[in-house]
């Protein structure tokens, strides 16, 4: 462990990419950021990769920031986490500050510059040399600025995704120190939400942070330079400006109470739509799509009403924003000349200069502040996070096991579940336990269901939670743990990392792991052997498979201590007896081993057996011993009661090969390798080159309201442009008549009061409207994409897509549709506005030659742009797969915490997901690397313009009037253009995540067919199955070959065969999860291709070998549909022992946590059975339902099933053979061939068949160990 960890340490201290490419760039190159271009070369010539983009990284590491702030957090821990990334980061803020600083004194400069400028027009004594001198001021002053912004902008970025992966890197940290099972205060859709939504917030934080503290000091000189000019009336202007940070500080309390209701909805739709997903077999299986549709629906429709109140409140931030200014300026000018003071241009224009500045803060300001105030809910959201409760395993001590005589000690152990279980003093889950354990010894624990058998072994790994205090628990293990769950958790990656588990390589070691976890025959099988990539949770793998996988975890890592949660109940008797006798007695004979088990007849072979009743154990002692316990003995006389009846007509006791069970696995093997190389499990993620297709745009232009919104936002411009242009003339024209020979000087204050009125109604009317029709397209498309997903196909796409990638698309993407998008294009369409206005006021005031550089400056940038936005369009679309794996890999991680912790994995854990974390970073970092090159070139660009309307006024103008217009409104063309341009990028980069959303709409559906069969259909149960060929996708061989059989009404039949054989392959074809590639079904002589797949599901029941549960109460887990009466709901539990359940808790309207993590496995699988026998349908499909159940829970679930299934066609799948002895029928399936069928008992008396021997080989196994 310490070995591992200083690996760790040492390999993430590092940066992820030196410095020295920096360190050997010139000086020039890194002001100029030229380093980025040879990236936006090759972006021209091919589709970006990212083996490209690593030698532009130069940022830390995720873990080496965690690591650095973690440090710092243990000296500031008083301080909020706000307050302390503030500290951390404030040294790098200084920085950016000054060249903010720099930046601000440019902008400053240039009102002062357009001063001088005009009385240098004025003035009829003017010298060409003064000129050029005002000239090369200006241009300097312009490259200073260019220069600060790209680089103070690039600084910001890095500072905030540095933030981001601070905050990520600590959700992800605490995640490792959560019990999901003792810890209900969150879901994991919740927590995703804070990795997702929440952590991306730091990004732009520091831009925001960095505003709201710079834009006081620019108003604070703007204003004393327009009271150096106009005296007290700048009072007037201060009232109007104090008036409208009144207005916005209480838009901005709006403002925030309606985003704390966003991120409500979005973690309330996120959360659900997570769990339809991580469910979604379940789902197809029963025929739920429209029911979980319908929710999703409803979340995104009460998401979508919170977003647009969210988006009124900003349109109202942009009319305040727009008529600030204005009545700044009208009054100002008013009061002034009412004073009896002159209004000249030397006065008017540089005072306009500074408040278009002003108005260009006052409209930021808000959406800074009110951004900054989301980032810091965001911080607040995380932090309360970060204080919800960890794991409690204080009281457990791990020692060194060597020269010791104890492995395991515990006193007063006093357990429960969650903290409110204590808080309210409830009875705890475990009571006065206390045991000890001595190394190399072999305990079993026995019990009923919900006995506490798992919750001892949950309490060892620390997964519990107990009362702190004298009388708390005391926990003593000696040594390493290894532990498999009773759910096996399976990571997406292949066989052999999933055995490995971050652990080196060992060649005997990993041979041993696999031999004696029986899984040699299943790598024989699967198509690249231990190579095999498995799907998320283990999905193309069996029940067993993944049972196996997660004990040759356990062996290979070569623990002192094994704790077993029943990993026997899901393998064939053949196989637990195999790694019974071969594997925990033999193998791990010098371990100290826990095994939970609801066989008692593996407890013969174990040194010490716990009899744990209702949380306490009521008995301890030898096998010999306990057989006087009058429990134990009525549960072992089920047992052999069972066995005694199956070994029955002179069965003979010769032992039959494992090959007879595993017949033709060498030709299926063969079968499989011929296909090896045709296909890959996991699909890449869906990548775009090139420009956006035209078919993308006019798709987001039909979901916005089409033609008719369109032309009312046209509208909306051409009358702002019209209004702006009207009022900047009306003002030049009020400076230049000085007598009032034209209009008295009210007029001129109210009209031009009027016009800036106007100029605000029409800014909010744009706002508005592009906010509406944004948010009202994303929910379109969100519907279409929860639509079409629910429709694809199980096998070809959800056994292919991970689960992470299909939540990137629904958060992150429509997120960026939600806002970013709405944002960007109300921006574009104010500048697009400006730059209209602008260059007609230029054409008025100046030579019209000034066309000529205006459409040179506007040909370059638009030639430039289409060679930046090749480069930016790949980058964005790498940044957003880069995502995905983030996000399942989090998700992932989530769900295998208890195994992560026991195997004392989490610094593994966390700096992979740091590595994950950083690939994103690299590639947003040189995103926007490129992003601020390409406006500084955009910069220099717009000097042409810019440079040739102040020549043409300081050396060929002497109308100071309309040279004013020109330094104030023209020369801000070129900023305006840059910025319009940039945010068109921006824009185009938004369309990659529509068109990412636009690719969900599109994928493979299941086969849909509206016919409806009768009414009551199917009546009689009769099943018909003709020459049936099924293949799971196109490129595989098939899995069901030929397969042609009757099952007469009400028949009970059972299916038998090796892992990968087809069996469950013919249940899967039943409800249509597989189409037959050849033949056909036939339910009541009626083909089940030709009728409607809802119908279908609907009418068939299917019992799953995984208990499937949702977050909810009992009542809804039990009867989605709601058809149910409360009194069938409790008759159906009670016979299904679940009695206890519900008396002990709230009856009916208990809460089950998300995936049933508050039951045990015995009680969800119950649950699932209480819901099959609830649906009522006349076909019933069961795949191993009582694998966790203890045999006395069992017989009365089998009579239970038994009288509810009477009149039903029953098709089992056997994985114990006893769950099929009492069929009518009995199927074996081999290599996808049904190779034998016949009545049970007939086939047991022909000595000669195959299922005599299937059965013989199992009876050996059970006799040898009763």
């Amino acid at each position: 462990m310490n070995k591992e960890l200083n690996n760790y340490k040492n390999e993430q201290q590092n940066l992820i990419i030196t410095t020295d490419r920096k360190n050997k760039e010139s000086w020039f190159g890194r002001l100029f950021l030229l380093n980025i271009y040879s990236l936006i070369e090759n972006a021209q010539s091919h589709q970006l990769n990212e083996e490209e983009l690593e030698e532009y990284f130069i940022q830390q590491s995720s873990q080496s920031l965690h690591e650095q702030f973690s440090e710092f957090q243990q000296q500031n821990l008083r301080s909020s986490l706000t307050i302390q990334l503030l500290k951390f980061f404030v040294k790098r803020f200084l920085k950016i500050y000054f060249i903010q600083i720099i930046q601000l004194c440019s902008q400053l400069l240039m009102p002062l510059i357009i001063h001088y400028v005009l009385i240098y027009v004025s003035n009829e004594e003017k010298t060409k040399s003064d000129g050029i001198i005002l000239i090369s001021i200006i241009f300097a002053v312009r490259i200073i600025g260019i220069l600060s912004q790209s680089h103070s902008k690039l600084m910001l970025i890095l500072a905030g995704q540095d933030a981001m992966a601070i905050v990520s890197m600590q959700i992800m940290n605490k995640c490792l120190k959560l019990s999901t099972l003792s810890n209900t205060q969150r879901t994991i859709g919740e927590i995703t939400n804070l990795i997702q939504v929440d952590a991306q917030k730091m990004v732009y934080a520091s831009n925001n942070l960095l505003n709201i503290s710079i834009i006081p000091i620019q108003t604070l000189i703007t204003l004393i330079y327009i009271y150096r000019e106009i005296g007290v009336t700048v009072f007037v202007g201060i009232t109007i400006i104090v008036l409208t940070l009144i207005a916005n500080h209480f838009l901005g309390k709006q403002l925030l109470l309606s985003q704390k209701a966003v991120l409500k909805s979005k973690d309330d739709r996120i959360k659900q739509t997570n769990e339809v997903f991580q469910q979604i077999k379940f789902i197809k299986i029963n025929a739920y799509e429209s029911i979980f549709q319908n929710k999703i629906e409803q979340l995104r429709e009460a998401e979508r009403i919170c977003i647009k109140k969210r988006l009124d409140h900003f349109s109202f931030n942009v009319f305040f924003g727009w008529l600030s200014p204005q009545l700044i300026l009208s009054l100002s000018f008013g009061v002034y000349v009412y004073l009896g003071n002159e209004l000249t241009p030397s006065k008017v224009f540089p005072i306009i200069s500074l408040l278009l500045m002003l108005a260009s803060n006052l409209q930021i300001l808000p959406i800074s502040y009110n951004s900054l105030q989301e980032a810091l809910l965001s911080l607040k959201r995380v932090s309360t996070f970060l204080e919800t409760d960890e794991i409690m395993n204080k009281c457990i001590e791990q020692l060194d096991y060597r020269d010791t005589n104890i492995a395991i000690k515990i006193e007063q152990g006093n357990f429960n579940w969650n903290r409110n279980q204590i808080e309210k003093e409830s009875s705890p889950i475990l009571k006065n336990i206390s045991l000890i354990i001595q190394p190399s010894q072999f305990i079993s624990l026995i019990g009923d269901i919900g006995s506490g058998k798992s919750s001892l072994i949950q309490a060892l790994i620390g997964e519990m939670v107990y009362k702190e205090g004298h009388q708390q628990p005391h926990v003593q293990i000696y040594g390493d743990i290894a532990y498999v769950g009773q759910k096996a958790w399976i990571q997406n990656g292949s066989v052999k990392d999933n055995i490995l588990f971050g652990k080196e390589f060992h060649q005997i070691s990993y041979e041993n792991a696999i031999y004696y976890s029986c899984l040699n025959q299943d790598l024989e099988i699967l198509i690249d052997g231990d190579s095999t990539i498995i799907g998320e949770k283990g999905i193309n793998l069996s029940g067993g498979q993944k049972a196996r996988i997660s004990l040759a975890r356990a062996i290979y890592s070569d623990a002192s201590i094994y704790l077993l949660d029943d990993p026997l109940s899901a393998v064939d008797i053949h196989v637990a007896n195999f790694i019974m006798k071969e594997c925990f007695l033999k193998y791990l004979k010098d371990k100290t081993r826990m095994l939970c088990t609801h066989a008692l007849s593996y407890c013969q072979f174990t040194d010490k057996i716990y009899l744990i009743q209702n949380g306490e154990i009521i008995d301890q002692g030898n096998y010999q011993y306990m057989k006087q316990n009058q429990k134990f003995l009525e549960i072992e006389q089920k047992f052999k009661t069972e066995t005694e009846e199956l070994i029955e007509n002179d069965l003979q006791k010769n032992q039959i090969q494992n090959d007879m069970l595993y017949m033709n696995t060498s030709s299926a093997t063969k079968k499989q390798k011929e296909f090896k190389d045709k296909e890959e499990l996991i699909l890449k993620e869906d990548r775009q080159s090139g420009d956006i297709d035209i078919s993308v745009y006019q798709k987001y232009f039909l979901y916005n309201g089409g033609c008719i919104n369109y032309m009312f936002l046209f509208i909306v411009m051409i009358m702002w442009i019209i209004v702006q242009l009207f009022s900047n003339l009306w003002i030049a024209h009020w400076s230049e008549d000085l007598y009032y020979l034209d209009y008295n000087q009210k007029t001129y204050m109210i009209v031009y009061l009027c016009l800036g009125i106007s100029q605000a109604i029409l800014a909010y009317g744009r706002a508005a409207s592009i906010a509406n029709s944004s948010v009202k397209s994303t929910t379109i498309i969100h519907n279409q994409i929860i639509k079409c997903l629910l429709n694809a196909p199980q096998c070809e796409f959800f056994e292919r897509v991970p689960t992470g990638r299909i939540m990137n698309r629904l958060t992150k993407d429509i997120n960026s549709l939600d806002i970013e998008i709405n944002m960007n294009l109300s921006f574009v369409s104010t500048k697009i506005s400006q730059i209209v206005s602008s260059t007609i006021i230029g054409l008025i005031a100046t030579t019209k030659l000034i066309i000529i550089p205006l459409l040179f400056f506007f040909y370059l940038s638009i030639k430039i742009q289409r060679i930046y936005m090749k480069a930016s369009r790949e980058l964005q679309r790498l940044e957003l797969i880069s995502k995905s794996p983030i996000l399942s890999y989090f998700v992932e991680s989530l769900q295998g915490l208890s195994t992560i912790r026991a195997f004392q994995k989490s610094l593994l854990f966390l700096s992979n997901f740091s590595q994950k974390l950083d690939r994103n970073r690299q590639i947003i970092f040189i995103s926007n690397h490129a992003s601020c090159w390409f406006n500084q070139i955009l910069g220099f660009l717009s000097l042409i313009v810019n440079m040739f309307a102040i020549i043409y006024c300081i050396l060929f103008s002497d109308n100071a009037p309309f040279a004013g217009l020109i330094l104030t409104y023209v020369s801000n063309l070129d900023i305006n253009t840059q910025q319009m341009i940039d945010t068109l990028g921006l824009i185009e980069n938004n369309m990659i995540s529509f068109e990412r959303c636009l690719d969900f709409t599109k994928v493979p559906q299941e086969k849909q067919n509206q016919n409806q069969p009768p009414q009551n259909w199917p009546i009689y149960g009769k099943i018909e199955f003709k020459d049936l060929s099924v293949r799971y996708r196109p490129n595989l061989p098939f899995a069901l070959k030929e397969f042609s059989y009757i099952i007469n009404q009400n028949e009970k039949i059972g299916i038998v065969g090796r892992t990968g054989a087809g069996k469950s392959t013919i249940t899967l074809s039943l409800i249509r999860i597989l189409e037959a590639y050849e033949g056909q079904i036939l339910i009541d002589d009626i083909d089940i291709s030709q009728i409607s797949l809802q119908k279908l599901r609907s009418s068939i029941t299917s019992i799953q070998q995984d208990a499937v549960i949702f977050h909810g109460t009992i009542r809804q887990n039990l009867d989605p549909l709601g058809q149910c009466h409360d009194d069938d709901i409790t008759k159906v539990l009670y016979d299904c022992c679940l009695e206890k359940l519900l008396n002990e808790r709230n009856g009916l309207d208990t809460m089950i946590n998300e995936s049933g993590d508050n039951l045990s496995a015995g009680e969800k699988q119950l649950i699932c059975i209480a819901r099959a026998i609830l649906k009522k349908a006349k076909i019933i499909l069961i795949d191993e339902a009582t694998a966790n159940i203890d045999l006395e829970t069992e017989e009365k679930i089998q009579k239970a099933i038994a009288i509810a299934f009477r009149d039903c066609t029953v098709i089992t799948i056997a994985h114990r053979i006893n769950t099929i002895m009492k069929c009518d029928k009995i199927l074996v399936i081999d290599n996808g061939i049904l190779i034998e069928q016949g009545v049970t008992k007939d086939l047991l008396n022909n000595k000669s068949s195959v299922f005599y021997n299937i059965y013989q080989e199992v009876m050996n196994g059970q006799k040898s160990i009763i």
